[in-house]
């Protein structure tokens, strides 16, 4: 929502998966929390705040983005993010791009909550200098095919956002690009995980198999004549 002092811009990504990915395996990796934090490289460390924080945080929150009573705010977890600063020849590192080193140095503080929906999730961040943003990721078919969308709304007053626009596009399309290759590996992974649970219990039955017809050592009969 844009006012005289704010503004809002909005980036859209659209991305078509390869065939071998199911619903599931989108589904699972954005209900990850931990791995959803981790696509940003320049994160440092991520902390969960205390439920009193949670309430803090939706206060600002437009009605339709949380629920409706305290104790449901309450379990929707609050990370405080520490994210270094990115180096100049990767702005596009971030959902922040480059604008932040004009007013940041080191590094950036920020607090993020993260909702999942029955089609993807999505990620509210509060960030220093009145920058707030609601990032939506939704997964559909369409042709046959998965195709997840991804939306960043951003709002900030409207100097801010005069920098924030240099990157933001840039930033958001990586982002896509870096969880597509994430999960590419770890589709990759379970698949290799599956196969080597069959290997090992069809070697188990082949063993097994061996064992029971397995002629008698002879070495161990002795007669009279021996």
């Amino acid at each position: 929502m844009s006012s005289i002092i704010n503004t809002t811009t909005i980036v859209t990504t659209q991305t078509t998966l390869a065939a071998h990915i199911t619903k599931a395996d989108v589904i699972a990796y954005l209900h990850d929390k931990q791995q959803m934090m981790l696509l940003n490289p320049l994160v440092k460390s991520h902390t969960a705040l205390p439920p009193s924080n949670s309430v803090a945080f939706y206060k600002s929150v437009p009605t339709n983005l949380k629920p409706s009573s305290t104790a449901e705010i309450e379990a929707l977890i609050v990370y405080s993010v520490v994210e270094a600063q990115a180096p100049e020849e990767a702005s596009g590192e971030t959902w922040r791009g480059g604008w932040a080193k004009r007013f940041i140095p080191e590094e950036i503080t920020y607090e993020v909550s993260q909702q999942n929906t029955e089609h993807g999730m999505f990620s509210i961040t509060h960030a220093p200098m009145g920058v707030h943003s609601v990032t939506t990721w939704t997964v559909r078919e369409e042709g046959g095919r998965l195709v997840l969308d991804k939306k960043g709304e951003v709002t900030s007053n409207r100097m801010l956002m005069g920098f924030i626009k240099t990157t933001l596009q840039e930033s958001y399309d990586k982002l896509a690009r870096d969880f597509v290759e994430a999960l590419e590996k770890s589709v990759k992974g379970k698949g290799q995980e599956v196969e080597e649970k069959k290997a090992d219990k069809a070697e188990g039955v082949t063993e097994e198999i061996a064992v029971e017809t397995m002629p008698p050592d002879d070495s161990c009969t002795h007669t009279n004549g021996s």
